[in-house]
């Protein structure tokens, strides 16, 4: 049986008991005296138990009308038994009411150490919470390191400053994420400005315009720090974006070092603010050093590979390199039936030069050839220093005269442009004047050249610099300042 239906039973039985009392009490004293013992028992049992049932205004309310109905009675009958009716429920009242106290202790007790467990529990759950939530900030943070681990290993093997710069784009565009774009300017050394590199877009995003950086990029380029902006719309620094291609909310960006000296600018951008951390950048940052000693290994290398195959004086071919380019150059002349004219040309009286001017002015001499020899030479033509003062040039395509077009406008211009030189005030710049001027110098500086083409005239490389070389002897037996053809 339910408890609230015991409780209503209970109740409506106290309430039958004092009513059939009251009537005995009102009626005939005989049939009172029989029922009364009975009923004040049962009275008392309810009462009793009424402590034990119904809260304590409940059993207040059983029990005094439990006392009243008793008293009543004993006042009317003067029964003994109904005395220690009265008694007993005194004694058992009281002992249900120590009773009752004992199990309300012990149930506040019970709640409280509830109350505790249930708050102990919900310790517990948050720091299970926060435990996997740093579980799952140090696993990310672990995959970002191996990316950047990743990114390192790839990065060490290019020297292609195109592929490096394409491969920090896309890592930084996936290991950040959240990003609309992801941009890589430059400082262009020309027009000492910011130039886009290389980029990558979210799918969707429309092309990019903005060649040049913005307001962000220019100011990471002159702080040379990195930076977070949350929300382009409150940080004072900076007016509202507005671009006209897509929205910006948060931006993120790095400047790209060599040395102490930025020399570009990493950034991506969200419309979204807020989009970014400080571990974002954090990590941004640690992938533009990557990038950079990449860059900076990249250009050495290419440095190297410039040196081994460049003169340190005029930055022309050396010998080796340029046989090599011309063995390539038979190769392909043979199959496509094309001519190939070789150049050899050698600086008139040089020793003549360097005994009386010193050997800084023959370098400058040489650099000056050099110089001629790259404005005259047409594109597609190849110009190496063979040894001393002897130059070579490559002139694929090119038939007999048009070749010796080509030699007689790099005599008359070296014959143009370096008479007279080193000219007095290069000579005292230079501290190179010896005594009285040799009469082999007075014209000034002038080349004699031999020229030799292929297939006319040799069909292996060795042998067409043979050829020019004795060309070019013939040149000089022949009073210098000439070219002979054939």
């Amino acid at each position: 049986m339910p408890a609230s239906a015991i409780r209503w039973l209970v109740a409506l039985t106290v309430v039958f008991a004092c009513v059939v009392l009251g009537q005995s009490l009102l009626g005939h004293a005989e049939a009172a005296a029989r029922t009364a013992p009975t009923l004040a028992a049962m009275l008392v049992a309810l009462a009793t138990y009424a402590w034990g049932l119904y809260p304590v205004a409940g059993s207040l309310g059983v029990s005094a009308g439990a006392l009243v109905c008793l008293a009543w009675a004993w006042a009317v009958l003067q029964m003994a038994g109904l005395g220690w009716a009265l008694a007993a429920f005194g004694v058992l009242a009281g002992t249900a009411v120590w009773q009752r106290r004992l199990r309300d202790g012990r149930l506040h007790r019970l709640r409280r150490t509830l109350e505790e467990l249930r708050g102990q529990q919900t310790v517990k759950r948050q720091a299970i919470a926060l435990a996997g939530q740093t579980a799952d900030a140090l696993q990310k943070k672990l995959a970002r390191y191996t990316q950047l681990q990743a990114i390192a290993e790839a990065l060490s093997n290019l020297t292609d400053l195109t592929a490096i710069a394409t491969l920090a784009v896309e890592r930084a565009f996936d290991l950040i994420g959240k990003s609309d774009v992801c941009l890589l300017f430059v400082v262009d050394p020309d027009q000492q400005e910011l130039s886009l590199f290389a980029s990558q877009r979210r799918e969707g995003m429309p092309s990019i315009r903005a060649k040049h950086g913005d307001q962000f990029d220019r100011h990471v380029l002159r702080s040379h720090r990195p930076l977070l902006v949350s929300d382009t719309r409150r940080d004072f620094r900076f007016t509202v974006a507005v671009a006209r291609e897509r929205e910006i909310g948060s931006v993120i960006a790095c400047p790209l070092m060599a040395g102490e000296s930025p020399a570009g600018v990493l950034r991506l951008d969200s419309a979204s603010a807020g989009a970014y951390t400080q571990d974002d950048l954090r990590f941004l940052d640690i992938l533009l050093d990557l990038v950079a000693t990449a860059l900076t290994n990249a250009r050495l290398f290419a440095k190297t590979q410039q040196l081994a195959v460049t003169d340190s004086l005029t930055d022309l071919t050396l010998r080796r390199p340029f046989l090599e380019q011309l063995t390539r150059e038979l190769t392909r002349a043979w199959r496509s039936r094309e001519p190939v004219s070789v150049l050899m040309l050698d600086v008139d009286h040089f020793k003549a030069y360097n005994d009386t001017f010193g050997h800084t002015a023959g370098d400058v001499i040489l650099r000056r050839v050099a110089d001629v020899l790259r404005a005259v030479v047409p594109p597609g033509g190849a110009i190496g220093r063979y040894g001393g003062e002897e130059f070579v040039v490559l002139l694929p395509g090119l038939a007999r005269h048009q070749a010796g077009e080509v030699a007689e406008q790099v005599r008359r211009t070296v014959g143009r442009q370096l008479q007279g030189v080193p000219r007095e005030g290069e000579r005292r710049a230079l501290q190179a004047v010896r005594t009285a001027q040799p009469a082999e110098l007075e014209e000034g500086v002038t080349v004699s050249v031999g020229l030799a083409v292929f297939p006319d005239d040799a069909k292996v490389d060795l042998e067409l610099i043979r050829i020019a070389d004795q060309r070019l002897y013939q040149a000089k037996h022949a009073g210098r300042n000439v070219v002979v053809s054939s």
